[in-house]
């Protein structure tokens, strides 16, 4: 049996163990303007600094969808990419305390983004390295078939609009 001057210790430590774990993340952005986490190559003007964060709760995965935090501040400008980005996930007092009263079942931790929002004088397709457009099509169906051909020899890393079409940016 525990002796009753180590058992306030014990229950603490098994707490904290209980509150603390590993902190693993897969960040992600899946939406329709380009997320950049450094300076792209050309010319940009900043429309403004984004910052926003939010607490999620209830979420096991670790994966962390950064335009679920971010989606109201870019519907509300005509910015053309974010650029810039930090993600940072941390744990405040408000986390803590949720933690504390669901003895950690609710997970809780605070994703904070933040970054600048630009326009691009070129348009969007501007921003990506020439080098890497591995064809252009005119319409979806011409996309449909280009992107069939370049499946069989090299990786798509993404399609962006261009003032005539469409550009299949990736690699080989």
């Amino acid at each position: 049996m525990l002796n009753q001057k180590r058992f306030p210790v014990v229950v603490l430590l098994a707490v904290a163990l209980f509150l603390s774990g590993c902190t693993m993340a897969k960040i992600s952005g899946k939406g329709p303007i380009p997320l950049l986490l450094n300076n792209p190559s050309k010319k940009v003007e900043v429309i403004e600094h984004l910052k926003a964060s939010k607490m999620i709760t209830f979420d096991y995965t670790g994966s962390f969808d950064v335009y679920e935090i971010i989606a109201e501040k870019l519907a509300n400008t005509k910015a053309d990419a974010a650029i810039n980005l930090t993600v940072t996930i941390k744990s405040d007092m408000g986390t803590f305390l949720v933690n504390l009263f669901t003895f950690g079942l609710a997970n809780a931790r605070t994703i904070q983004v933040e970054g600048d929002l630009v326009k691009a004088p070129e348009g969007v397709s501007s921003l990506f390295d020439p080098s890497q457009v591995l064809a252009k099509a005119r319409d979806v169906q011409d996309l449909k078939s280009e992107i069939k051909e370049i499946e069989r020899h090299g990786r798509i890393s993404s399609i962006v609009r261009t003032d005539d079409g469409f550009a299949i940016l990736g690699s080989k």
